[in-house]
């Protein structure tokens, strides 16, 4: 009888703490596409909002004595926002097809702090015309007195230019179908813009970056973007044909630029420089993790780039090519990184071999252990030899620092 007892007692008290386990959980909203979505809850209870797929909202709203038009929703219709006038992103805005955003020089827009995921995302068929200048950059920060890598999620353009990973695949963060057969379709453009504290963590998995340019084509124009103390990529490509000029990555927290899924277009002037505690590479290229020789491959021309890391005590690499890109690279310097030129993967190597990713002028010093290495890793040895002795990767000190374009007051320096 005593041991009935102790067993039935036992099992209420098994029963009890469960009860209060559970009902500790915090409860909220946990979609993070919700207007209303906690980060701080664990567990859902049925209150998420959303805004409405049908429209959009521009509502004035102080915010310590600051006021700001509150935007909300899915934009179907050309609207132009006022430079003298304070934005503020809640929850993702989606700009939809046939719709145009225009954003005058000056603009300052504002992620709000509403236990919402703020981003912009420009869908497939739709428009941004985002013109700044040298001296009246387009800024996008954070309205955290106290801004932090990862307030917020960046800015996100969908387009329909090819890529390698299927068909309309959605993009990290529900934020956009993208990728189609168009390679010129048109985006938009996208002048002096700085993008601030972007990279908001949505999940364990899913990190969005500062800029996330996704199937765009080359018919968009994208020159003299910054990404500034991002939490995780300043710039990733998935697949697509847009070029990118005269670019700034500065204190990612992640790679400074990244592509993968097929990106071709070209790269030219970019500048990195990770902060004294963040950042892994200058700059990671991949063709398709799951399949190395998808095609269409990602086959970048890159020239006139520079890669400033925080030390080879942090054992990372300047610039990493593997998952079987190919690509045309040119005067490039890498330093501040414990490798300069990191080349992986089989069919990455075979690439180097048959002549398909060339590398010329490339420059690794200061604090570099490693200026060229090729990981093979299947065919072992004698294709990192084939690599090497091709004569298609030459690292030889020639390339030459390319950042005096950077002038005037529309960057930040951390």
């Amino acid at each position: 009888m005593k041991t009935g007892k102790l067993k039935l007692g036992t099992m209420v008290l098994a029963a009890a703490f469960a009860l209060t386990f559970t009902s500790c959980k915090k409860k909220g909203c946990t979609d993070p596409t919700a207007t209303n979505y906690n980060d701080k809850a664990k567990k859902d209870d049925g209150t998420c909002e959303f805004a409405d797929a049908s429209t959009y909202k521009i509502e004035t709203t102080t915010i310590n004595g600051v006021s700001y038009e509150k935007i909300t929703g899915t934009i179907k219709e050309n609207i132009a926002l006022d430079a003298t006038k304070n934005y503020m992103l809640s929850g993702g805005v989606f700009v939809d097809a046939g719709a145009v955003l225009t954003i005058p020089c000056g603009t300052m827009i504002y992620a709000a702090d509403d236990n919402t995921i703020p981003f912009l995302s420009i869908l497939r068929g739709s428009r941004i015309m985002a013109m700044g200048s040298e001296s009246c950059p387009i800024v996008f920060t954070t309205i955290k007195s106290n801004p932090q890598p990862g307030d917020w999620g960046g800015i996100i353009v969908n387009g329909y230019a090819p890529i390698n990973n299927g068909v309309d695949p959605i993009g990290e963060g529900q934020t956009g179908t993208y990728g189609g057969t168009n390679p010129s379709d048109n985006s938009g453009v996208m002048q002096y813009i700085r993008v601030e504290y972007a990279g908001k963590q949505i999940t364990a998995d899913t990190e969005l970056n500062g800029f996330s340019f996704n199937g765009v084509g080359n018919g968009t124009t994208l020159d003299h973007l910054q990404a500034f103390k991002c939490a995780d990529d300043g710039f990733e490509f998935f697949g697509g044909t847009v070029n990118m000029s005269y670019a700034l990555s500065y204190g990612s927290g992640d790679d400074s630029f990244d592509f993968t899924f097929g990106w071709s277009g070209t790269g030219n002037y970019w500048r990195a420089v990770q902060s004294a505690t963040e950042g892994d590479r200058g700059i990671e290229g991949d063709n398709n993790s799951s399949n190395n020789a998808a095609t269409p491959f990602s086959n970048p021309t890159l020239s006139n780039i520079e890669l400033i890391g925080r030390g080879s005590a942090a054992a990372t690499s300047g610039a990493k090519f593997r998952e079987g890109t190919k690509a045309t690279v040119s005067n490039i310097v890498i330093e501040g990184f414990s490798k300069g030129f990191d080349i992986q993967h089989d069919q990455t190597l075979t690439n180097v071999v048959n002549g398909s990713f060339k590398l010329t002028g490339g420059t690794a010093n200061v604090d570099v252990t490693t200026p060229l290495k090729f990981t093979a890793n299947t065919s072992g040895a004698s294709l990192e030899t084939d690599a090497q002795n091709s004569g298609n990767v030459i690292v030889d000190g020639s390339g030459v620092s390319a950042s005096t374009w950077i002038s005037g007051t529309w960057f930040k320096n951390l």
